[in-house]
């Protein structure tokens, strides 16, 4: 498969919002503007050659719920969704090693290692019973974590795969990732990461990042694993998502037939910037049923 500069783009815009439309726009929507300010308190620990960062805010007495970030990007991932998720719950927001203010360590990023970190940080914070919300690769974490854990409330993912099969599709796409491509074609999100992290390495960011995504062994994607998921799960995709298979998403009601499926309407792959009224509504609708 050839790719074009036009796909090339493509890609980069699905997987962190490249472009003016992916951002939302506060001052058309109101939902943007919680009733009162609340703050996130950032935290450090140090597991297996990284230092982790990660964030807890929100209501002191209300569920905990965890949220893991999309490759390339950082708990920023949020900011639509985060004023409200800290009006209705104790929140702990996870930088994945590699991004936002984590170091990469010397541990390879693979979705176990992904997975096993945010254990860490919830061992370390005593925290037994929580529900987990995950974008894109934090998703795919999500689905390991629930598949693995049985003290998991309620699961919700956006723009999540699930099983290696999808690399079929993708594999010519990924495997252009480097460097270059991240300087071309991600340059808020390469400033952001540089401006952030404590040891920026571009180079082993994209790196780590395109082994991460072609990843077919036992560290990969869960798979038919995904069957051990004993929790709720909410699946939501944005209708156009075209990293996220209509066929791959719809096939995960025969995985888990109990999963609530959600197909949100004039959004790609990042549900959560291009349509959060539709989200957040469903997400509260999913935590109270």
């Amino acid at each position: 498969m050839n790719l074009s500069r036009r796909n090339l783009l493509k890609l980069a815009a699905a997987i962190l919002s490249v472009s003016a439309c992916d951002k939302p726009d506060n001052s058309r929507h109101s939902f943007n503007k919680p009733d009162k300010e609340t703050s996130m308190q950032s935290k450090f620990i140090k597991h297996q050659g990284a230092t982790l960062h990660y964030q807890i805010g929100g209501t002191e007495t209300a569920p905990v719920i965890v949220l893991l970030h999309g490759g390339f990007g950082s708990i920023a991932d949020f900011a639509p969704l985060l004023p409200r998720l800290q009006q209705h719950y104790r929140v702990i927001a996870i930088d994945t090693r590699g991004h936002g203010r984590s170091t990469l360590g010397t541990a390879a990023l693979t979705y176990a290692q992904a997975a096993e970190d945010a254990r860490q940080i919830l061992r370390h914070e005593g925290v037994e019973k929580y529900s987990l919300f995950g974008f894109s690769d934090g998703g795919t974490t999500v689905y390991r974590l629930g598949a693995a854990d049985k003290n998991i409330e309620k699961i919700i993912t956006v723009g999540a795969e699930w099983h290696k099969k999808h690399l079929d599709g993708v594999r010519p796409m990924f495997e252009t990732i480097n460097l270059d491509f991240v300087k071309e074609n991600l340059p808020e999100q390469l400033a952001a990461y540089q401006a952030a992290n404590p040891e920026p390495d571009a180079a082993k960011w994209a790196a780590a990042l395109k082994a991460m995504w072609l990843d077919e062994g036992a560290s990969g994607y869960p798979n038919e694993n995904i069957r051990q998921i004993q929790a709720p799960v909410l699946a939501i995709r944005g209708e156009a998502d075209f990293l996220f298979a209509f066929d791959d998403w719809a096939a995960l009601k025969t995985e888990l037939p109990e999963v609530h499926l959600m197909n949100v309407p004039f959004a790609a792959h990042e549900a959560i910037k291009e349509q959060p009224e539709i989200v957040w509504a469903a997400v509260r609708a999913f935590q109270v049923a």
